[in-house]
C-alpha cells in the first residue's frame, strides 16, 4: 500500500483511573445526572478501554490504511475525594443505598466479565492526582499507554489504592520505569501544576464525565460505547 493513503488516528482520551467505563473502552495498540451513571462511572473508563482496544483490533483488517496513536489525559471523577483511602463498597451505599448499589455493581460486574474484566467493589478508592501525575510522568518516557493498563487493573480489579506511592511505584516498575526514581517524584509536587490545569481545560471544553474521546480533533465520543460506532468512524476517516 502506498505511503500516500496510510492516515493517522490520533485519539485523545480525558479519564480518570478509578472509572471503570474508561478502562473497558480501549485495546489500542498504537493507536451524571442520574445515580445509575454516577455508580457506573467507577468503572466506566476501564470498560472504555477495552471496547476501543477491540474496535481497534478489527479495524487493522477492515482499514489496513489506518495507524493508531493514543494520548491520555486526567480528569477528577469525585473531586471530595482525599489520599485516605476509603471503602469503595461503604462509599457507593451510602451515597445510593444497598438495594442500588448491589443492582448496579451487578451489571457492571456482568459487562466486564464479557470483555475479561473481573470488577472489584471490594476495594478501596481515593484521590487520582497521583495516579495522573505518574501518567503523565509515564509519558514522557514512552510508557503512558502501559502505566494506564497496569493502574486501571490495579484499582478495578486488585482493589489497591490509586493514591498508595508504594502501589504507584510498583506499577511504575512493571512496565520498566525506574521505582526509586518514580518514588522521588510522586513525593515531590512536580508535574502536579500540569493535571490541575489539563482538568481544567477539561472542564472549560464542557467535558462533564467520562471516558471522553476526541478522534483527530473531529469527532467526540463519550462513555463505553461499543466498538460499531468506533468503526463507524474509523471507515469515515479511511475514506477521506
Amino acid at each position: 500500500m502506498s505511503n500516500e493513503n496510510k492516515k493517522t488516528v490520533h485519539i485523545d482520551i480525558v479519564s480518570d483511573v478509578i472509572c471503570p467505563w474508561c478502562a473497558y473502552a480501549i485495546s489500542v495498540q498504537k493507536i451524571r445526572a442520574s445515580q445509575l451513571i454516577y455508580l457506573f462511572n467507577y468503572g466506566r473508563c476501564y470498560v472504555g478501554k477495552r471496547r476501543l482496544e477491540e474496535a481497534i483490533k478489527q479495524s487493522k483488517e477492515l482499514y489496513p490504511n489506518l495507524s493508531f496513536e493514543i494520548e491520555w489525559f486526567p480528569y477528577l471523577l469525585d473531586p471530595s475525594l482525599t489520599k485516605e483511602p476509603q471503602s469503595k463498597k461503604e462509599i457507593l451505599m451510602k451515597k445510593f443505598g444497598e438495594s442500588t448499589f448491589n443492582s448496579n455493581a451487578a451489571i457492571l460486574i456482568e459487562s466486564g466479565r464479557e470483555i475479561g474484566i473481573s470488577f472489584d467493589h471490594d476495594g478501596v478508592v481515593a484521590q487520582t492526582y497521583d495516579a495522573h501525575r505518574l501518567i503523565n510522568y509515564a509519558k514522557s518516557q514512552g510508557k503512558h499507554e502501559e502505566i494506564v493498563e497496569v493502574l486501571f487493573h490495579n484499582y478495578h480489579e486488585e482493589g489497591k489504592s490509586p493514591a498508595d506511592y508504594d502501589v504507584l511505584s510498583e506499577a511504575a516498575a512493571s512496565v520498566g520505569l525506574d521505582k526509586e526514581k518514580v518514588l522521588q517524584f510522586l513525593k515531590s509536587e512536580e508535574g502536579m501544576q500540569q493535571v490541575k490545569d489539563e482538568i481544567s481545560q477539561a472542564l472549560k471544553k464542557g467535558i462533564a464525565g467520562v471516558p471522553h474521546f476526541t478522534i483527530n480533533n473531529k469527532f467526540d465520543v463519550s462513555g463505553g460505547q461499543g466498538p460499531k460506532i468506533w468503526l463507524e468512524i474509523f471507515e469515515n476517516i479511511s475514506k477521506e
